[in-house]
C-alpha cells in the first residue's frame, strides 16, 4: 500500500509532548489552533497506521486493522473525508 497524506487545521491542548484534542480537554486548558498532518502507512497483511503530526508537538500514531478503520479515526477526529487524502 501506498503512503497516503492528508492536511488539516485543529486546536490542540496540553504541550508539545503531552497533547489532546478537544474531546480530552481539560477545563481551562491552553490551546493551539495549527495545521496536523496526516499519513497512513500500511505493511504487507493490509493493517495501517494513522499518523497525526501537529505543528509543533510530538508525532503520534494509532494502529488498525484496515484502511477503511484508519480513514474513519481520521474522520471522527478531525473532520478528514475520503477525499482529502491523497498519494
Amino acid at each position: 500500500m501506498k503512503t497516503l497524506h492528508a492536511m488539516t487545521k485543529a486546536r490542540v491542548y496540553g504541550t508539545p509532548n503531552a497533547w489532546r484534542f478537544s474531546d480530552q480537554a481539560r477545563d481551562g486548558e491552553s490551546f493551539l489552533d495549527c495545521i496536523i498532518r496526516l499519513e497512513i502507512q500500511g505493511d504487507d497483511e493490509g493493517h495501517c497506521f494513522l499518523v497525526i503530526s501537529p505543528e509543533g508537538f510530538f508525532t503520534s500514531d494509532t494502529w488498525h486493522e484496515t484502511l477503511q478503520a484508519a480513514q474513519e479515526r481520521a474522520q471522527m477526529l478531525l473532520g478528514v473525508t475520503g477525499a482529502d487524502w491523497s498519494e
